[in-house]
């Protein structure tokens, strides 16, 4: 197994985390279920608790994964999609069953991205819409929000751009089931961020091209005298 340093700020190190909520208000909905992870390629290398194989079976191979225990009354008063979704994934039932307090869980997540990264305010969140995560871990995990990087990294964003930017590139399909359990979201975010970034990087290398035409023509070149 490679052993691997701490990450620095100059490594850039993000942190992709994905929630699993029973809402989508933090005022009055639950984190049921986290998963952290780096894009840290290892040799088998794993932090996994409580997930499936098949979410595992890839290339991110660092990961944390748990299940929060809930009070019944929490789960059942989900709205309807939750309540479909959750219960055909098995996450309701996972829950009831989890003995993972928000507590220890939390102490976990962080003691895993501290591991990583020691030094605070350098690891940036990264995940699809993970503004949404954010503001649900600053109301139950505010630890883990203060010891991340202000900025963050949404894979929406990336993709809303390069849909925009450029709409004749070939965009990733949008998978037609998903099972919306954390750790397998992680890691379509990041082979999503992979294959939209494609798609916007020539975006920004075209108008970058534009950019220094129109420069040139609005600002020539003066010629000299003959003498």
């Amino acid at each position: 197994m490679t052993s691997r340093k701490p990450l620095g700020f100059k490594s850039g190190p993000m942190v992709w985390i994905d929630l699993e909520m029973s809402g989508l208000n933090p005022r009055t909905d639950k984190i049921l279920e986290i998963a952290a992870s780096y894009q840290i390629v290892d040799e088998g290398l794993q932090y996994i608790i409580r997930t499936d194989k098949r979410v595992l079976d890839g290339w991110v191979l660092t990961s944390s994964h748990y299940l929060l225990r809930r009070d019944v009354w929490e789960v059942f008063r989900m709205d309807e999609w939750c309540t479909n979704q959750h219960g055909k994934s098995g996450l309701t039932k996972a829950c009831l069953q989890s003995p993972y307090s928000t507590e220890f869980v939390t102490k976990s997540v962080l003691d895993y991205i501290k591991k990583w990264v020691p030094d605070q305010r350098t690891a940036v969140l990264a995940g699809n819409s993970v503004h949404v995560d954010r503001t649900f871990l600053a109301a139950e995990m505010p630890e883990i929000v203060d010891w991340l990087h202000y900025r963050i990294v949404d894979v929406s964003s990336i993709k809303e751009l390069a849909r925009r930017w450029y709409p004749a590139e070939k965009q990733a399909p949008r998978p037609a089931e998903t099972n919306h359990r954390a750790l397998d979201d992680i890691r379509g975010s990041i082979r999503g961020s992979t294959q939209h970034f494609r798609s916007l990087s020539k975006t920004l290398t075209a108008m970058l091209r534009i950019e220094m035409v129109s420069r040139k023509s609005l600002h020539p070149t003066p010629r000299t005298k003959p003498e």
